[in-house]
Parts: C-alpha cells; sequence; structure tokens
C-alpha cells in the first residue's frame, strides 16, 4: 500500500492474514455509563476504549457523585448519585450527556443540565412518564418528577436512538409498565437492555420497534 497526492493506493494479489482486536462500540458503551447511575452496587465494565466521550462520562458521573475511574481497560463504578446537577463543562462538551437525566430523574427526582440540543422526543416521553421540564432560561434544562415516573404507553415519531435509550433508562426504574412504540433498532439499543436486564431489569422486545419494559 502507498500513499501519494492524497491517495491510497491498494495493491492486491497476496493473501492476507494476522490478526486484529476489534475495541468495544462507543455508542454502546456510553448508554452503560449513564445506566450505570440506576445501579446500587459496583459496576464493572471491561474494555472500555480511551476516548475523549468516556472521560466527559466520567466526569459526569462523580460530578452526580459516584465513585468513576479506569482500572486498567477496565471502568469501575460505584456509589450512588447524591447531586441532580451534571457538571457544565463536561456537559456541554458530549451530545450524550442528555442520557444522564434519565437515571437522575429515576433516583432524585430531578435532573439539570446544560446546552441545547434537539431532544423534543426525549422531552415528550419523559412528560408522559411524570416529569416537568422548569423555566431555568436559555441553554439550562432542568427536570422534575417529585412524585417519581411512572409507566406510558408512548410512539416515537421516529425511530430516534438517543430517546429510546433516554426512555428505556427512565421507564427500567419507573412505577408500572412502559410500552415504547416505534422504537429505534440498533445494536446498541439492544446492548443496553442486555445490561438492564443483568441488573434486574424486566424488558422485552429491544432490536424490534415495540419495547416492554416492567418497571419496578
Amino acid at each position: 500500500m502507498t500513499q501519494e497526492s492524497g491517495r491510497i493506493w491498494v495493491m492486491g494479489g497476496r493473501p492476507l492474514n494476522g490478526t486484529a482486536a476489534v475495541p468495544a462500540a462507543k455508542n454502546s458503551v456510553l448508554p452503560l455509563l449513564a445506566a450505570a447511575l440506576l445501579c446500587r452496587g459496583m459496576v464493572r465494565l471491561r474494555a472500555v476504549p480511551a476516548l475523549s466521550d468516556v472521560e466527559c462520562c466520567l466526569a459526569l458521573l462523580r460530578g452526580a457523585g459516584c465513585d468513576a475511574r479506569r482500572q486498567g481497560a477496565d471502568v469501575v463504578v460505584s456509589g450512588t448519585p447524591v447531586c441532580s446537577t451534571l457538571p457544565g463543562d463536561a456537559a456541554a462538551r458530549m451530545r450524550a450527556s442528555i442520557l444522564f437525566c434519565a437515571p437522575l430523574l429515576a433516583r432524585l427526582g430531578r435532573a439539570e443540565t446544560i446546552g441545547q440540543r434537539p431532544i423534543d422526543l426525549h422531552l415528550e416521553g419523559l412528560g408522559r412518564m411524570g416529569a416537568k421540564e422548569l423555566d431555568a432560561g436559555a441553554g439550562r434544562l432542568v427536570l422534575a418528577a417529585p412524585g417519581g415516573l411512572h409507566g406510558a404507553d408512548f410512539t416515537l415519531r421516529f425511530p430516534s436512538v438517543g430517546a429510546t435509550e433516554t426512555l428505556l433508562l427512565a421507564a427500567v426504574c419507573a412505577r408500572g409498565t412502559t410500552v415504547l412504540r416505534g422504537a429505534a433498532r440498533e445494536p446498541e439499543i439492544s446492548d443496553l437492555a442486555d445490561f438492564l436486564r443483568r441488573c434486574g431489569g424486566q424488558i422485552e422486545g429491544a432490536g424490534t420497534s415495540t419495547i416492554r419494559i416492567e418497571g419496578r
């Protein structure tokens, strides 16, 4: 293989062999780190890629009051969240920080973050589950559910991966049954559901367009 003038030339004709390690998918890792906020025991995620978004997630977890650190290629999270306000610098740098709001709502009844994102589906679904958006000024998002979250039958207008993940995280600790229709079917949705089931969640249909979650 040679490279010149902005082009890469690949000459075949020889058999290929060897091994390569496939890193974990960032799209799966970030929701799992958010889901760790729902767990009461220690969570260990293995072979977590060394990415800036992962470091932002660890900062968000620490800002919420958890102990979150690397141990070699693993990430270990322990403790319970005590602060509902996500640290602004980390939240502003990472679009996926919205995923941390649903676990904070479920655990603390409130979540606050910064940054402007197209999250209307997230908010509509959370609203159907009992969350209310408070007036916090431009660039800030404050959600409250003082009475806790409850199950809902909600249809997404389009299969948003982020909204599906957010509502799945909220529903697993909500009271009653939640049915998500028109859900995203990407592999990271199935990965998140598998993790939540390992933690005791009752979820059916992940990977299809209809997901049923039995809350607590």
